[in-house]
């Protein structure tokens, strides 16, 4: 009669444990992060003879919760957070290209509409090169694309700005998540095995990592605790934290002028230079890298068409019959403006006729000029900003699929939990009635006497 009473009270209390482990993952089913949580049964014996070795020699005496663990795969979870890395660092890019695209704008108010209209202007005054009307007309063309450059220039700046401050943000980011995962890692060596405390520990690891693949590509290994050790881009990068440390490494950044920067981490009084393969600061490295490109590309533009007009004006003769001098000024996109505002300086005749040195104003549309340099720099961009699209779209749907992957291993099917749920019900209120059963039996007995 006592082992009657054993046998239902530990199932009682075992199908309680499965009932918990259910009711767990249907509250965390949407919450990212969570793995499924599954309760472990097995068969418990009591010893009923000498032999206990002897399977004979051993009574069932009920079951019992063995332990809880995560539904989990290490392989699908490493592969989920490279996908994770690279879908940052592509949508990233693409972000930051198109704003770049958007920065140069050739649109009406652009650099390429501002260029053409100095030529426009040019060509009016030629039919007429004394007319002071036209004559201004031409400085303000020549004022509206060096203003045009001027604000290309400073929107370009401000992405630069923007992408600073974002990666600042991110290596900040980093390091706070690598010291969370130094203490959980601290934790995961004393938690108990098949604990639901352990499994809990074990999500937030799993979540911390996740958050750090997004900044920066990692690679991930466990020791037998199940703390984990993270290097860098790859098993052969630098430790960013070691699964027997309690210190983590430490990223630093460091900008230099034009907005690009560079990346360090620190490690147990090691300091090792890093570029980021993959993950959100390695598309922000790309785009800085760009966008120091593209300044750069400007200012050699602004520059030419400086000495361009320059060497232009210097060819005629002014209205007051002397040489025309320097129009225009400045050592880069940012500088660049004209430089007179008096309409007789412009050199519009030569020694043959008064419109002679305008005729020429055309020859500097060509391959050399400031146009043609122009379309070249909007057209490399609009093609980069074609390819990041397109490897931000596959890289999009390669994360989709690896963490589709992952959550048909961890995640938690509703329609399951509730066969489970029905299943470990009718195991507990039938372990109650051998309680039941037994104590009215017991009572029956006592009844006799």
């Amino acid at each position: 009669m006592t082992s009657l009473l054993s046998i239902g009270k530990s199932g009682v209390l075992a199908y309680q444990s499965a009932l918990a482990g259910i009711s767990e993952n249907v509250v965390n089913a949407n919450n990212d992060g969570f793995a499924k949580r599954q309760v472990t049964m097995k068969e418990q014996f009591t010893a009923a003879g000498p032999a206990f070795l002897y399977r004979g020699a051993q009574s069932f005496n009920g079951v019992q919760a063995a332990d809880v663990t995560r539904v989990w795969d290490q392989y699908a979870a490493s592969k989920a957070w490279s996908a994770n890395s690279d879908n940052s660092q592509a949508s990233t890019r693409s972000q930051f290209f198109s704003t770049v695209q958007d920065s140069l704008d050739d649109g009406d108010s652009g650099v390429g509409v501002k260029l053409t209209a100095i030529f426009t202007a040019g060509n009016a005054l030629a039919a007429n090169p004394t007319d002071a009307t036209l004559r201004q007309s031409l400085l303000y063309a020549l004022q509206d694309a060096a203003g045009a450059i001027n604000k290309t220039d400073a929107n370009l700046s401000k992405v630069s700005t923007t992408i600073s401050s974002q990666v600042g943000d991110a290596a900040g980011q980093v390091n706070d998540a690598l010291t969370a995962l130094a203490r959980i890692n601290l934790s995961l060596k004393t938690a108990p095995q098949g604990t639901s405390g352990r499994a809990s520990l074990e999500d937030q690891r799993d979540t911390i990592i996740g958050t750090i693949s997004d900044k920066l590509g990692v690679d991930v290994t466990f020791d037998s605790y199940g703390s984990a050790t993270l290097r860098m881009n790859d098993s052969g990068g630098p430790v960013l934290l070691d699964g027997g440390s309690a210190m983590p490494g430490q990223v630093a950044v460091l900008f230099a002028a034009n907005g690009t920067f560079g990346m360090s981490v620190t490690n147990d009084g090691t300091t090792s230079a890093v570029s980021p393969t993959s993950g959100a600061l390695a598309g922000y490295a790309e785009a800085a890298n760009q966008i120091a490109g593209r300044r750069g590309q400007l200012d050699a533009l602004a520059v030419n068409l400086v000495q361009q007009i320059n060497t232009w004006n210097a060819q005629g003769t002014d209205l007051n019959g002397n040489p025309g001098g320097n129009l225009m000024t400045g050592t880069d996109a940012a500088s660049l403006a004209v430089s007179v505002t008096d309409t007789n300086l412009i050199g519009a005749a030569d020694a043959t006729s008064p419109n002679g040195n305008l005729l020429t104003l055309s020859a500097l549309r060509g391959a050399n000029g400031a146009e043609t340099g122009w379309r070249a720099i909007v057209n490399d961009q609009a093609l980069r900003v074609q390819s990041a699209k397109t490897l931000a779209t596959s890289a999009a749907a390669g994360k989709d699929g690896a963490y589709s992957a992952l959550d048909n291993i961890s995640g938690v099917d509703l329609d399951t939990e509730a066969a489970d749920l029905m299943h470990y019900q009718q195991a507990y209120s039938a372990s109650a009635k051998i309680i039941q059963t037994a104590r009215e039996t017991m009572q029956a007995i006592l009844d006799l006497f």
